[in-house]
């Protein structure tokens, strides 16, 4: 090789070496530049017109779907069941304040690694958030939790093949049963006159309340009046509508159960009635809550009572509840489950 051709050769190396370094300083410069910037940067001054939020999963399957309407947000796989405000503002807003921490792979092959491959994958570990907003659409894939478990989400625009890590746990791997408003009744023992249970098979127990200092409890239709009646199995019933949720919710015209196994009346002091229609359906519980006046409710309480009426069904008519089970059983009882257990039942 003579002088020129080595001169030319050492020469390409030297374009070559400086183009490398130059373009591996812009995309550091690049990167460096996305550090604390929103991963959807138009979405937080948006957060009030923000109209859906949908999540999607492996293969492309709608997993839920959040909606706003005009009396608040409602989610679309339940016939349009009131939503949790605060779920859906938890999610809306770990989608707008999320920040970039750290640029990830831009590899199509390492994705799944981080979890933020295509959704359109079948076996995909993403799912990805569609946010609908001012005729806009945002769309982010959101993959596995970063080195802060609890405060880092690995994510990639749809629209992008660079993935990051985000500063914010973006949390919607859910099923609709999630977003659901789960609070239907909230009625303390104290406020409870009487309850009277009539179960499928003809058994009826009625409880009323004594109305003493303790606020106990007591069996008014006794077999035996001397029977020695446990006073938490009574609390037990009492008690189940002081915190009633549900765990998923139906419509009455899909639900196609026609006897329940329980029907349980609660009459108020205030002058309501809150008759529950309860159900046993492989292994699982539902209920149909019904409210309306007391037969013999005063005139002073009507009003009120009316309006308390009228607040709980606008709620729960129309629907049918899946409840826990621990809340099904405190109610489900006959005269034997509520008896102490004597010497000669032990004998």
């Amino acid at each position: 090789m003579n002088i020129k051709s080595l001169a030319i050769l050492v020469l390409f190396l030297l374009v070559g070496a400086g183009a490398y370094f130059y373009s591996g300083s812009q995309e550091s410069i690049n990167a460096s530049d996305n550090i604390g910037a929103a991963i959807l940067p138009d979405l937080h001054a948006a957060l009030n017109n923000i109209d859906e939020l949908e999540v999607v999963g492996a293969d492309s399957q709608v997993l839920s779907t959040v909606v706003r309407a005009d009396t608040g947000w409602t989610v679309k796989q339940r016939n349009a069941y009131p939503a949790d405000i605060s779920k859906v503002r938890a999610a809306l807003l770990s989608l707008a304040e999320a920040k970039i921490v750290e640029e990830k792979t831009s590899n199509a092959d390492l994705y799944s690694k981080l979890g933020v491959e295509d959704v359109t994958a079948s076996e995909a570990q993403s799912v990805k958030a569609v946010v609908k907003y001012n005729n806009q659409i945002a769309e982010l894939i959101v993959g596995n939790p970063g080195p802060q478990i609890n405060k880092s989400r690995y994510v990639r625009p749809a629209d992008s093949q660079t993935s990051w890590l985000v500063d914010r746990k973006i949390d919607l791997k859910h099923q609709p049963d999630y977003w659901l408003k789960k609070d239907i009744l909230s009625v303390e023992p104290d406020e409870v006159a009487s309850i009277t249970i009539t179960l499928q098979d003809g058994a009826v127990l009625e409880i009323a309340n004594a109305n003493d200092e303790n606020n106990t409890f007591k069996v008014t239709n006794l077999t035996d009046a001397n029977a020695q009646v446990v006073d938490a199995e009574l609390h037990q019933v009492a008690n189940a509508l002081s915190s009633f949720q549900l765990l998923d919710v139906v419509s009455r015209e899909e639900f196609k159960q026609e006897s329940p196994a329980m029907n349980i009346s609660y009459r108020l002091k205030s002058g309501a009635d809150i008759d529950l229609q309860a159900y046993d359906v492989e292994d699982a519980h539902y209920a149909a809550v019904i409210v309306s006046l007391s037969a013999d409710i005063t005139d002073e309480n009507k009003d009120a009572a009316q309006s308390y009426v009228d607040q709980i069904n606008q709620v729960t008519s129309g629907w049918v509840y899946k409840i826990p089970n621990v809340t099904y059983d405190s109610m489900y009882k006959r005269e034997a489950d509520v008896l102490a257990i004597t010497e000669d039942q032990l004998n």
